[in-house]
């Protein structure tokens, strides 16, 4: 517990000192402002060096051990080139590693989480309208905790996020080659190339409108459409999901009314939203929400897992949101209800989950 609430106080700090700068460029400046690198670099700094030390947390050990397996060799390389799994990307990626970078671990988890913190980093500090606002959120959503958990598919997340700038400049075929490389790593990436089509635009517009109608339609035949993804993902890293989705009784309906909020904030500040950007983001969170929707009617562990991709889109959404389109009174009671109502939150979820662990052979257990 020591070592997540760590994370909490060192955003608390930071935003402290940092805060009223960025919010007050922004507001002056809009997108033509990037914000100081180093507020976000001290967080995500810590966080890349806490996800590198750990030994056992969550599916750790599956890495750790799947890791240690390779042989880092290019005969293996070509085993698996020839092979039949999935996710060759991954493997292929270990093997190279071993070979030219290091055997240890502890470097291979470090190599995921740099290059995850630098994407979020560029992004963030690009289009967050409040440094306080976004981190808070990607802490208190657990959004961090992926860097502890689930490697091979947040690797994956954060690649297809950092697609947001191709989605932004309309750049269609370097998005889809993103998507399909992200998708060597973790398959789910294939999934996340309609996003291209579905969340650029106006939000609120007959498009968006007419998605409503088809994710209806989705529910209503849900049965079938699960039957279908089974035979899809026969013989990937989504077996056991699917044997679970069969068992369970889905994901927990507090996540949808989470997810809920950003659209409801966006649905009463519509006709204030002319950000391009920030209309990616809108229909980006109403596609979470759907996601999280849609979970309850399953096991949710496949579904919960794809609304990773569009739950980073929130780290942006909500800054924009508190800062630009209310009141300065209003803005004081929805902030404090936010911070509350997202605490609160993010320790039911770690309770529930029992992920408040932190374990390293090198700094101990906490």
């Amino acid at each position: 517990m020591k070592i997540h609430f760590s994370i909490l106080i060192l955003i608390v700090l930071v935003s402290l000192r940092y805060n009223s700068l960025i919010v007050s460029n922004k507001a002056q400046y809009g997108e033509e402002y990037k914000s100081p690198i180093l507020p976000w670099l001290i967080v995500f700094a810590y966080i890349t060096i806490l996800a590198g030390l750990r030994t056992s947390m969550n599916d750790t050990s599956v890495y750790r051990e799947s890791f240690k397996a390779l042989s880092g060799t290019w005969e293996e390389i070509r085993e698996i080139l020839v092979g039949t799994g999935k996710d060759k990307g991954f493997n292929i990626l270990g093997n190279l590693f071993k070979m030219f970078v290091s055997d240890d671990y502890h470097m291979w988890f470090l190599f995921f989480a740099v290059i995850e913190s630098t994407v979020f980093i560029y992004i963030f500090r690009r289009y967050a309208y409040s440094y306080a606002i976004a981190m808070f959120f990607f802490f208190a959503s657990t959004l961090y905790y992926n860097y502890f958990s689930m490697m091979r598919q947040w690797f994956a997340v954060a690649l297809v996020f950092g697609g947001m700038e191709f989605i932004r400049k309309k750049r269609m075929v370097p998005y889809i080659i993103l998507c399909c490389l992200a998708a060597q790593i973790h398959s789910s990436a294939y999934i996340m190339i309609p996003l291209y089509f579905i969340i650029k635009g106006k939000a609120w517009s007959a498009k968006q409108n007419l998605i409503v109608i088809l994710f209806s339609f989705t529910l209503f035949f849900l049965n079938p459409l699960l039957d279908t993804l089974e035979n899809v993902l026969q013989g990937t890293t989504y077996d056991y999901v699917i044997a679970t989705m069969q068992t369970n009784t889905g994901s927990s309906v507090l996540r949808v009314f989470i997810a809920a909020v950003p659209v409801i904030l966006a649905f009463v500040g519509r006709n204030w939203i002319e950000d391009e950007t920030m209309n990616i983001c809108v229909n980006a969170s109403i596609i979470n929400f759907m996601l999280n929707a849609l979970a309850t009617f399953t096991s949710g562990l496949y579904v919960i897992r794809l609304a990773n991709y569009t739950s980073l889109y929130n780290v942006l959404l909500y800054p924009y949101l508190m800062e630009t389109i209310f009141t300065d009174r209003s803005k004081k009671f929805i902030k404090t209800v936010f911070y509350i109502l997202y605490f609160l939150f993010y320790v039911y979820q770690m309770i529930h989950q029992g992920s408040f662990g932190y374990e390293s052979d090198i700094i101990g257990k906490f």
